[in-house]
């Protein structure tokens, strides 16, 4: 490889992992893997309360990623705020899907929705929370 397109290379940022410290793991973990059906590639526990899995979004060449984690009272890098629901939207997830009547399908029996909801561009949205009250849109883009 030349050096020109080596340092071009060296300037991409490769992938996404968003991180969300849950109040309750187990709860998290459930709602990840069973309702919204990722898939988990990595767990840890690094045995002095901090506990986690990293999630895979899509396919499994995917960079798209999701960490969540559970941070002991007692452990060094525990905040307050990783024990209480989020009370906002200042921040929500949104994942794109090629079929919205499937998501919306699956998940009326399984987790409390709305939707889908058609918006003035022309998208559908199908709007849930997770276990800590986190926004999280499944979305198909308007169709052409």
């Amino acid at each position: 490889m030349d050096k020109k397109k080596e340092h071009a290379l060296d300037r991409i940022l490769l992938s996404l992992k968003t991180v969300i410290r849950t109040k309750n793991f187990e709860d998290s973990k459930l709602f990840y893997t069973q309702i919204l059906n990722l898939k988990i590639t990595e767990e840890y526990n690094d045995g002095d309360g901090s506990k986690g899995v990293i999630l895979q979004f899509g396919h499994e060449d995917s960079n798209a990623f999701l960490e969540i984690s559970e941070i002991a009272s007692n452990h060094y890098y525990h905040q307050n705020s990783f024990d209480k629901s989020i009370e906002n939207d200042k921040i929500d997830i949104q994942i794109k899907t090629n079929n919205i009547e499937y998501w919306a399908t699956r998940l009326r029996d399984k987790w409390k929705v709305k939707g889908p909801v058609l918006l003035p561009w022309g998208s559908y949205y199908l709007y849930l929370r997770d276990p800590d009250g986190l926004q999280i849109i499944i979305y198909q883009e308007k169709i052409k």
